[in-house]
């Protein structure tokens, strides 16, 4: 991702209300642009995640914050619930932000259609998240990112573990 798209994202996390951008903000852009990988684990294949991404782009904010929070991993249950509550919310955040309910567009069908989809694609990525793949993806970040291998999935970080 390049440094003017990086840009772009945390100007769009600004505009829309309600947004947590989390750890973002203490990040540098090398460190963002190192994080993002857009949705799905770093094992799939890219083309797969090139594929997703076209069709989750409008949340590509709230998806680059969840990116960093694994990037950040410190293997533990705790910070793993809180990075998927906070991407859950950014979600909803920004699907509210691109598509408000009280607008005189909602008259159109192709705007309630368009509306509809983004909403099953929020549902969607939150659905994702909630899986067993999310905490294995979750303590590959961890051990990628420290070489120790985690034993269990505990609210303890793994080297506090006796």
């Amino acid at each position: 991702m390049s440094l003017r798209e990086i840009t772009d994202l945390l100007e769009e996390m600004d505009r829309i209300p309600g947004f947590d951008p989390g750890p973002v903000r203490l990040a540098s852009i090398e460190t963002l642009r190192a994080a993002y990988n857009g949705c799905g684990p770093e094992r799939w294949p890219q083309a797969i995640r090139d594929l997703l991404d076209s069709r989750t782009s409008d949340y590509a904010p709230a998806v680059l914050v969840h990116d960093l929070e694994f990037h950040q991993s410190d293997g533990t249950a705790r910070r793993l619930a809180a990075a998927n509550d906070r991407f859950r919310r950014n979600l909803e955040a920004t699907f509210h932000h691109r598509y408000p309910l009280l607008t005189w567009k909602i008259l159109r069908p192709s705007y309630r259609l368009a509306r509809a989809r983004a909403k099953a694609v929020m549902m969607a990525l939150a659905l994702a998240i909630s899986s067993v793949f999310t905490r294995r993806a979750w303590l590959e970040a961890y051990e990628a990112r420290t070489g120790m291998a985690t034993a269990s999935f505990t609210d303890e970080a793994p080297e506090d573990i006796c």
